[in-house]
């Protein structure tokens, strides 16, 4: 069996239950959505530190012919996808313990078996910390969603808004970075080049969400200060070319990471001010205090 059956198939189990979590659940499928994407982002976070940084495992799905790019693919299914699909799963529909339990032993078994077909293999992880780290996430996971536009607790909001902004311009940096090498970030502490480019534009990439969630959440109406925003960011990539920081295959590629700014910043004002409007109204009594 090719080792990217596996992966497809906890891929399209993933998609699977997730479509029917939003259709069982329509009323509330903005918010669904969002929690899911906020999940996934604090997996990239937790996979960037274990992961990334600290080398804690490695997946061989055989996507790619770069043993790195397929090993953050099949990161990315495993932890990024299935695993926050499934607390979705289990905060939305306020499962028992005794389905907490079962599903947190099937990932233990899908681990297993994964060790078993040597398409996933540990360095110093050991699975007893999948069952406590995804025992710990459950908990997290079921008073943040209690809380999630209760407005009480701004701060909610605005991480949640930052994690799942986070999940999409992580995955789209990687993509036009490593996988189509429009433009690279290095950092020059590493010796694995491409690792050492996927830190360096992860890292970027969590300070310019930053900055996205900022005016999305608290100046929403305020045009100057996205401009602002825009012009600080190119002028910084402007800097980073010039000093030999960041390289591009094609000078007139200096206009992806500006696209992908206003991208996010004008794409996150119209779906927040569309599906979350609580978001809005929240930031917006925490600014009139703040004054």
């Amino acid at each position: 069996m090719p080792n990217w059956v596996p992966f497809a198939c906890l891929s399209i189990t993933s998609v699977f239950l997730l479509s029917y979590i939003l259709v069982k659940k329509k009323e509330k499928a903005p918010k669904i959505i969002l929690f899911w994407l906020f999940i996934s982002g604090l997996a990239y976070l937790f996979e960037f530190v274990i992961f990334i940084l600290l080398n804690s495992y490695e997946y061989y799905p055989e996507f790619f012919s770069s043993h790195y790019n397929d090993s953050i693919a099949g990161s990315i299914i495993s932890q990024a996808l299935a695993v926050p699909v499934a607390i979705t799963l289990i905060v939305v529909f306020h499962l028992r313990f005794r389905w907490i339990f079962f599903i947190i032993g099937l990932f233990f078994l899908i681990e297993t078996f994964f060790l078993y077909l040597d398409i996933y293999e540990h360095n110093w992880w050991k699975s007893i910390y999948t069952i406590l780290f995804l025992s710990l996430t459950v908990m997290l996971s079921k008073v943040w969603w209690r809380y999630l536009y209760s407005g009480k607790y701004h701060y909610i909001n605005f991480v949640t808004l930052y994690f799942a902004i986070m999940t999409l311009s992580q995955t789209i940096g990687w993509i036009l970075s490593s996988l189509l090498g429009l433009y690279e970030l290095p950092i020059g502490l590493f010796s694995i080049e491409i690792k050492d480019n996927v830190i360096g534009n992860g890292v970027y990439l969590f300070f310019t969400t930053y900055l996205y969630t900022l005016i999305i959440y608290y100046r929403y109406n305020d045009l100057p200060y996205t401009v602002m925003t825009l012009v600080f960011l190119l002028t910084i990539e402007i800097f980073m070319v010039n000093q030999g920081i960041l390289f591009l295959k094609e000078p007139y590629y200096i206009f992806i990471l500006p696209s992908l700014h206003i991208a996010f910043i004008q794409g996150g004002k119209f779906v927040c001010h569309r599906h979350f409007p609580g978001f809005h109204q929240t930031s917006q009594k925490r600014l009139l205090r703040q004054e």
